[in-house]
């Protein structure tokens, strides 16, 4: 059997009809892929800047914070010099506070300390009380420990607002 110049023609037009569907089909399936990578490249675009702009708006509350609160602590401390100038001129400033005043406040103080503690909690005692010896606190060292204990708590709730300002979802762009 001998096959004529048309019959070749006709299995190379087949042939390269199934070429040119072939190549049409992988370009079609590279498109989509395309289309599909630059969609899921804009959405990671779109969560980086957010990430990075909720990133950037912490740290200025952070540096804010630390800032005040640097503030706050010299303030504090020239408050206490301010004190201990006045103070030593005080011929009560020796007077002890009654015992019970001072027990319970270090054991308000060991109580504060246990619930801040996130660890080993076999290691708190929960009662914070166990043989505690006789200290003895003036009423001039309660003076000076006033103005820093109200710092340190005013620092603390300054740190607690900024933290609930960071949890709040900034205002959309």
């Amino acid at each position: 059997m001998k096959f004529d110049k048309s019959f070749w023609l006709f299995i190379m037009v087949v042939g390269m009809g199934w070429w040119v569907v072939t190549v049409h089909d992988n370009n079609k399936l590279l498109e989509k892929e395309n289309e599909r990578l630059q969609k899921d490249n804009t959405n990671q675009s779109k969560i980086i800047a957010s990430q990075s702009f909720e990133f950037n708006r912490i740290n200025q509350l952070t540096t804010t914070t630390y800032r005040n609160g640097l503030l706050s602590e010299a303030k504090s401390q020239e408050k206490v010099i301010e004190y201990r100038t006045i103070l030593k001129k005080e011929p009560t400033c020796d007077l002890v506070v009654p015992q019970f005043v001072t027990d319970g406040l270090l054991n308000y103080t060991y109580r504060l300390r246990a619930s801040t503690l996130y660890g080993n909690p076999e290691r708190i005692d929960a009662a914070g009380v166990g043989a505690i010896t006789a200290r003895k606190l003036t009423y001039c060292q309660a003076i000076e420990w006033i103005d820093p204990l109200l710092k340190t708590i005013d620092k603390a709730n300054t740190q607690l607002d900024a933290i609930e300002q960071a949890k709040k979802k900034p205002p959309a762009n």
